[in-house]
């Protein structure tokens, strides 16, 4: 019998940061597997946080602000049967142009909790699917599966850059990139219609992909429950966003 002990194989490297958000496009399959055995997710949160922030300072000057704050009002006080007189609307105007770069910084916050909640209601819901998974595996996952939107929002800061200055209002916004549905419907159609037709975007349902991919490198969860517990939260979210919209108009 030889003496020579057993070779023990290797424990395979973390992948890095850099080579996680490349392979998310190139070898996702790959990419996740090995986000889930030594998750990552710091440089997906610096990319949303940055390109959130470069698609403000792009897009805020081409948006003609007092007008989207007076609809913006004007729909409030229809909804509740009010007249606003034109000294208070000017009043609410003034104080909202001051507040843009408070917004500015809500965006950005925003932005970062855009990633750290959903991954808590991702975590819990395969936590209860019966996955053996930690927070930090599904942050690494809803991170690098969040990639395409970023990459939707950089590639649409080009064509905001080739508008004219104050030619847009919020709701012209999300029309100006023909990713969704939502982009070729009429301005009059239904709010609740455009808000159903916009969730129909193609850098979303990428991330929908990703995600799938992500719960199905999870160990303990069926390929099945891997595949339908992102698939149903999103429904729930549009289905949350288009009665928003119902309510609000």
């Amino acid at each position: 019998m030889s003496d020579t002990p057993a070779t023990v194989p290797a424990a395979e490297a973390p992948i890095s940061p850099v080579s996680a958000v490349v392979g998310t496009f190139s070898r996702p399959s790959e990419t996740f597997r090995r986000l889930v055995a030594r998750p990552t997710w710091w440089l997906p949160l610096v990319l949303i946080i940055a390109s959130t922030a470069a698609a403000w300072l792009v897009v805020s000057p081409k948006m003609d602000m007092d007008r989207t704050i007076r609809e913006s009002i004007e729909k409030r006080a229809e909804k509740s049967g009010r007249t606003i007189p034109p000294e208070a609307m000017n009043r609410q105007v003034e104080l909202s142009r001051k507040l843009m770069p408070v917004f500015f910084g809500v965006a950005l916050v925003g932005g970062a909790v855009l990633l750290f909640f959903p991954a808590l209601v991702f975590w819990g819901s395969a936590k209860a699917m019966g996955a053996d998974a930690r927070y930090k595996q599904l942050l690494s996952i809803w991170g690098h599966a969040s990639l395409p939107n970023v990459l939707g929002t950089l590639l649409g800061i080009p064509i905001f850059l080739q508008l004219p200055d104050g030619s847009l209002t919020q709701e012209g916004v999300g029309e100006v990139v023909k990713s969704n549905v939502g982009a070729f419907l009429d301005p009059s159609a239904p709010a609740p219609l455009r808000a159903l037709a916009g969730s129909l975007d193609v850098f979303s349902l990428s991330a929908l992909f990703f995600l799938v991919l992500g719960f199905r490198r999870l160990p303990g969860l069926s390929k099945g429950a891997a595949t339908a517990t992102p698939i149903v939260l999103w429904l729930v979210y549009v289905i949350g966003k288009v009665a928003w919209r119902a309510v609000m108009g």
